[in-house]
């Protein structure tokens, strides 16, 4: 047996909680999982794993294990990471999360660029709106904004985006401007549906009062970029952010309105699994993505 591919077996298994889910991110059969588990209890000659048909728990015996199995593992990593450094090619795999319009825009070329400082490392992207499970998923960086999953990741800040309310110009002559937020009731609102409350548009007054203004509409979507098209085509108003609106605002294609008052700012962050050491290609692209949003 493979103590080393084993220890990794387990850690994986602990942290998902499901053999499945570590049979899919460390691309070996789920029996093969099994064998692994089956064989470390045999040789350390306890149980690490209560199991069921439905879940697993893990033993006192586990959780002692698996804290050393981090050390060990963390410690083979760093071994590899300095041989590694005395190479000029850095190699490996990363799995990497980001959310769909801001990949597009932003993303692809810091990833082309990455690519050509490190052609033998391989970048699999997942571009998606929804909050990706980094435990589960295998995802070794997840570009994120709003809820950052609490104590057991690291986020690293990476840039800020800001919230603009704008339509149209067709759509503005046929239904009018809103003057304050409160008129929005009145207008056909385009609604992002991933948003923890769609309907609930938030704004800040000259007073910096924050106050929230429930909104509706006859169309709603899990893509910024979607509701974005739907606007320049007339269909209402959005509250979208930036960087998928800025370049129509200066083309005259969309109308920013309700400037006398300001958006949500929100930021993005580079997240991932809290570590005392990231394999170096992880540590290569991190600092890369922060280096290069940053100076945007």
């Amino acid at each position: 047996m493979d103590k080393f591919q084993a220890m990794r077996v387990f850690c994986r298994v602990y942290e998902a909680e499901s053999f499945k889910s570590a049979s899919e991110t460390l691309d070996i059969s789920r029996p093969m999982v099994t064998r692994y588990i089956n064989t470390l209890e045999e040789v350390l000659g306890v149980k690490l794993l209560q199991r069921n048909t439905r879940n697993i728990s893990i033993t006192h015996a586990g959780n002692l294990y698996y804290k050393h199995c981090v050390a060990i593992l963390e410690a083979l990593e760093e071994a590899e990471n300095e041989l590694n450094d005395l190479s000029n090619s850095p190699r490996g795999r990363l799995k990497v999360s980001v959310p769909m319009d801001f990949g597009l825009s932003h993303m692809v070329p810091i990833f082309n660029e990455f690519r050509k400082l490190y052609p033998d490392i391989r970048i699999d992207v997942d571009f998606n709106d929804r909050r990706v499970d980094l435990t589960e998923s295998g995802v070794d960086i997840a570009v994120r904004g709003g809820d950052l999953g609490g104590d057991l990741f690291v986020a690293r800040p990476l840039t800020e985006f800001k919230g603009h309310v704008c339509a149209s110009p067709e759509y503005l002559k046929t239904y009018g401007e809103p003057n304050v937020p409160q008129d929005l009731i009145e207008h056909n609102c385009l609604l992002y549906s991933l948003a923890p409350s769609p309907n609930k548009w938030t704004f800040i007054d000259s007073k910096n009062d924050e106050f929230d203004v429930l909104v509706s509409g006859t169309f709603a979507a899990n893509n910024g970029g979607a509701l974005t098209r739907m606007a320049l085509e007339g269909a209402g108003i959005i509250y979208q952010p930036d960087f998928l609106v800025d370049k129509y605002i200066q083309s005259g294609q969309l109308v920013p309105i309700l400037t006398n008052f300001r958006g949500y700012i929100g930021k993005f962050h580079a997240v991932y699994t809290q570590r005392r050491l990231l394999p170096k290609p992880t540590r290569l692209l991190l600092e890369f993505m922060i280096e290069k949003l940053r100076a945007a």
